[in-house]
């Protein structure tokens, strides 16, 4: 490559040496970890809260997840287009780090009010309207901060240490939540209501788990107001469109972009269904969340129904999340070595073989059953870490063999993956627990064990060997052809700034 480098110039070269240092990695993410904090009641706490604080039923709490996540996976489409046509004044993509947040915040802050004043009908009515409107707001943000990095990377080393960054910081998030929530809505729980932590405080009332979503959501503006101010000068469209509000507050009469600088929905839909990587990847993503949405929602069920100590349940996302913390640390220096691609397909190898031992161990004692688990979100996390990576590289690859790109749309497209995951998810744990018997609050037993045992781990099973599949023949972008990309787009790029001059 060095040959091919040297003869582009010095503005090809520094398109392709590394742009993005450790400081920029780690703000970027420690200000996405917040989210990941934010996020973290909903993907732990709904189901559970929906059946034992609000009294759905399992099929109606099924389907309320169902219908949010098909609302949002709407939505985040939605969010997508506005994104590519409509350019705040603050840049296409930074704008919405700051504006997006506490709209977010505020809607799903009410999906942790149980409002008792409604009927059972009205409630699920309640909680659908509120996860589906702050499901869009945060929307914006995400798919503005996730399009941020195909813009200011520009290697696959690069792309693996935003990646890696980001992953890192969410599991040393998820290893705090774990840690700490359950225990936080328990002792909240005891004060408000007077229940001592060891009698089911956690379901004395709404109030621990209305009071920690406030904590992490207040936390969750401030970091992405830090972000916001951290990038300033990093979203291409800045500039231009600091200048276009300017002028407009001047009174001047500001002409609409020119055509080339926006795409439109067909040439949106065209990038993203004609980029097999791009296609193979979000497939392979939603799979990843169907796995991990379905263990997170069972997790209270099996800890307080199959093996009757609910505490333990904190034990298990402590572990698992250590584990997964690990496993980010551990797969940066693989990603860097063998590449995103194969790095990708061991943590499906991993989470798959894990999946299929809990499957026939997982209810014989509860410290096998936390050993898979742990084990799955081992696997997890080395797809966790490359993803991000992974996506970029999907659009690089766009980029290179179209010469134009969708960023937003296409990075949007990766947004759809919890939302799609958690109705799929929401939906077969609903009825699968239908289908078993359950009933809240009742005994356990060794027919429900297993069966708890069948849902949290024979779907990640079949969900992990269908992705293995899908991705090792669809998703061809080895080191090697990303190295020949980005040469390519190094060389479009010397030769327009010299067409400029």
């Amino acid at each position: 490559m060095s040959e091919k480098v040297s003869q582009l110039g010095d503005r090809a070269v520094s398109a392709i040496q590394n742009n993005v240092g450790q400081a920029l990695g780690l703000i970027y993410g420690l200000g996405m970890l917040t989210w990941t904090a934010f996020n973290q009641m909903n993907s732990n706490y709904w189901s559970y809260f929906l059946t034992e604080i609000c009294g759905l039923e399992p099929t109606v709490m099924g389907t309320v997840k169902a219908v949010t996540g098909v609302g949002e996976w709407f939505f985040v489409i939605i969010a997508a287009i506005i994104i590519e046509r409509v350019w705040l004044k603050h840049g296409q993509y930074r704008s919405w780090l700051l504006v997006a947040p506490p709209a977010t915040f505020v809607c799903l802050l009410m999906t942790f009010v149980d409002p008792v004043f409604l009927d059972m009908g009205a409630k699920t009515a309640w909680m659908i309207f509120f996860q589906i409107v702050g499901g869009f707001f945060s929307s914006f943000f995400m798919i503005a901060a996730t399009s941020i990095v195909p813009v200011i990377s520009r290697t696959e080393a690069d792309r693996t240490l935003l990646s890696q960054r980001k992953a890192q910081g969410n599991m040393l998030v998820k290893v705090l939540f774990a840690a700490i929530s359950l225990p936080a809505i328990l002792a909240i729980n005891g004060l408000v209501y007077r229940v001592p932590a060891g009698e089911n405080a956690q379901n004395a009332g709404p109030a621990g788990f209305t009071v920690l979503a406030l904590v992490f959501g207040i936390i969750m503006i401030v970091m992405f107001v830090v972000m916001y101010k951290r990038i300033d000068g990093m979203d291409p469209t800045q500039k231009i469109c600091e200048e276009r509000a300017a002028a407009k507050k001047r009174g001047e009469k500001v002409p609409p972009l020119a055509a080339g600088e926006k795409v439109g929905l067909g040439e949106m839909l065209k990038y993203w269904l004609t980029n097999l990587p791009a296609v193979i990847g979000l497939f392979a993503e939603i799979i990843r969340f169907v796995a991990q949405m379905t263990i997170q929602s069972m997790a209270m069920y099996v800890f307080t129904y199959a093996f009757g100590d609910v505490a333990m349940a904190a034990v298990m996302l402590t572990a698992c999340n250590v584990t997964g913390l690990v496993a980010t640390f551990v797969s940066e220096p693989v990603a860097r070595k063998v590449g995103i691609r194969a790095t990708y397909l061991v943590g499906i190898g991993v989470s798959f073989a894990f999946s299929v031992v809990c499957l026939f161990v997982g209810a014989s004692s509860m410290m096998a059953f936390i050993v898979c688990i742990c084990g799955i979100y081992f696997g997890m996390n080395f797809m966790n870490g490359t993803m991000m990576g992974m996506q970029s590289n999907a659009i690089a690859y766009g980029e290179w063999r179209d010469g134009k790109t969708a960023k937003a749309f296409i990075m949007s497209t990766f947004q759809w993956c919890p939302k799609i995951a958690n109705a799929v998810a929401g939906l077969l744990t609903g009825f699968g627990l239908a289908a078993i018997g359950f009933v809240s609050g009742m005994e356990a037993s060794p027919e429900l064990a297993q069966g708890m045992v069948n849902i949290i781990c024979l779907i990640p099973a079949v969900c992990f060997g269908v992705a293995f599949a899908a991705f090792f023949f669809g998703y061809r972008l080895t080191p090697k052809k990303m190295e020949q990309i980005a040469v390519d787009l190094a060389a479009r790029e010397a030769e327009k700034g010299a067409d400029g001059k």
